[in-house]
């Protein structure tokens, strides 16, 4: 870290009546590269150049990825705050390097002893915050997963001071991947880090096909890494001639010493779960809570009960920044983008009906009456990126264009709806027609209905229905219901 002190006083002459003070902070992965950058950011300073290169460089992401919404102004700016707020907290998407430290919950690590979880790593980078950036930005996503890769050899260490095989991933990740957490318990107990470090390489490589993340990667070590573990930690009963998973620390830190604990429950009992666990949550409790209530609700058809609960994500946001605080009273981390992370995935994958699956990105739209329009720009599937419109009777979709990078390369997608059964090609190259108004269009039949399908960049805009959009030549149906 390199930074300009911060004097104890600032002063106006007599003549003034007010003043502007410009300080900088450079971090990096070393004092050389430090140094580069605060030299370069005095230099922009002192030509005048700091904000608007700053202003440059998000005008570049917003081009690149944005969320809009008609109707709610509230749900729109918070969106935005998120998306800011976790954006600054990961590498620029330019960045070559293989430096990235993860994210903590806090952010950049600030505060004192003890504050803000001393800027250690845990699985709200994994399974809260890492979503809604992949969906926009895989390279993003890739360092993510990297910083996992890096991490091995401590995951390993974790493992054998347990006495199990394979990767132990920490509750709390620093530099090295060994435990760090102050308190045993967590380190020792809260095991499920393990599946969500492996499901976010499963949803980058369903979102990508980039096989080389696995390979050259070695992300391959890392899921038979955790594998391995799993298969040295479970019991056996010859009761019951099942294996077991005992004592453990659930996602609900209320409880410890958990046998066979599972945070994830079918769809099968969805609703139960909803009414059960809603009203003995913790109305104090972390900021990302409610998001997931309402997801929950959104699969079940309960727009407006889904839109109550998000509703109460708005206690943890302090304006006008948008700043969020991990507890709804205001304490605990700040700026806590675990929050921010649950509430983007509320949006990004509750009204949308988004689910990547292996072989396709399946969407089923539900708004709440709140929201007249929402409007999702840059998602990245496949190496294409996609703009989707979302509208209470219909929905548009775009294919802005391709989005390779490294070894992700694009292909041909169509859009398959599930009641029709209708299959909407989105290539461009289509025989392409006129129609009445001059516009070069191409026709597609929908339950005997005509729509059209504008080439590169127009969108193909069709009734509102669950569907999932895959590999042109996929023959095999892959929705999930």
């Amino acid at each position: 870290l390199i930074w300009t002190d911060i004097p104890l006083t600032l002063s106006l002459n007599e003549e003034q009546s007010q003043a502007r003070w410009g300080f900088i902070l450079a971090v990096a992965d070393s004092l050389e590269s430090a140094e580069s950058w605060y030299d370069k950011g005095l230099t922009l300073m002192a030509g005048g150049s700091l904000r608007s290169s700053h202003e440059q460089a998000w005008k570049e992401l917003w081009l690149q990825s944005k969320i809009e919404v008609v109707g709610s102004e509230r749900l729109y700016q918070a969106l935005i705050g998120c998306m800011f707020y976790l954006l600054s907290a990961f590498p620029s998407i330019h960045d070559t390097s293989s430096s990235f430290g993860g994210v903590s919950p806090g952010g950049l690590s600030n505060g004192g002893d003890g504050q803000d979880y001393w800027g250690h790593v845990f699985w709200d980078q994994d399974i809260w915050m890492y979503p809604g950036i992949a969906l926009f930005y895989p390279k993003l996503a890739r360092s993510v997963l990297e910083y996992r890769v890096r991490t091995i050899d401590g995951a390993r260490d974790n493992a054998q001071r347990q006495g199990y095989k394979g990767l132990k991933y920490p509750w709390e990740s620093a530099v090295s991947g060994r435990e760090v957490c102050p308190e045993d318990i967590y380190g020792q107990q809260e095991i499920h880090i393990n599946g969500d470090v492996s499901l976010a390489f499963q949803h980058y490589l369903y979102l990508t096909k980039d096989m080389s993340m696995f390979t050259e990667g070695q992300g391959s070590q890392v899921v038979w890494g955790v594998a391995d573990y799993w298969v040295s930690r479970v019991t056996w009963s010859p009761e019951d001639h099942k294996y077991h998973i005992l004592g453990v620390m659930p996602p609900d830190e209320y409880y410890y010493n958990v046998n066979n604990s599972v945070y994830t429950n079918a769809v099968a009992k969805l609703r139960n779960d909803l009414l059960a666990y809603e009203p003995v949550t913790d109305p104090n409790g972390p900021a990302m809570t409610w998001g997931m209530f309402a997801i929950g609700w959104l699969e079940l058809d309960e727009a407006e009960r889904a839109q109550h609960l998000l509703t109460k994500c708005f206690s943890n946001i302090q304006g006008p920044f948008q700043v969020w605080s991990e507890s709804s009273d205001g304490s605990g981390a700040v700026n806590f983008l675990t929050g921010m992370g649950g509430f983007l995935q509320a949006v990004l994958f509750g009204y949308t009906g988004f689910r990547v699956q292996r072989d396709c990105l399946c969407f089923s739209p539900l708004l709440s009456s709140d929201i007249s329009e929402l409007c999702i720009r840059g998602v990245s599937y496949l190496g294409n990126q996609l703009d989707w419109l979302l509208r209470k009777e219909e929905m548009s979709i775009i294919l802005r264009g391709s989005h390779s990078y490294q070894n992700v390369k694009s292909c041909n997608l169509q859009i398959v709806l599930k009641a029709s059964g209708s299959k909407i090609p989105l290539t461009p190259g289509a025989t392409p027609v006129y129609c009445c108004c001059g516009i070069l269009a191409c026709f597609v039949t929908l339950t005997g209905a005509f729509f059209f399908s504008l080439l590169v960049g127009l969108p193909v805009t069709f009734p509102r229905e669950p569907g999932f959009i895959c590999k042109l030549d996929l023959n095999s149906s892959c929705w999930p219901f």
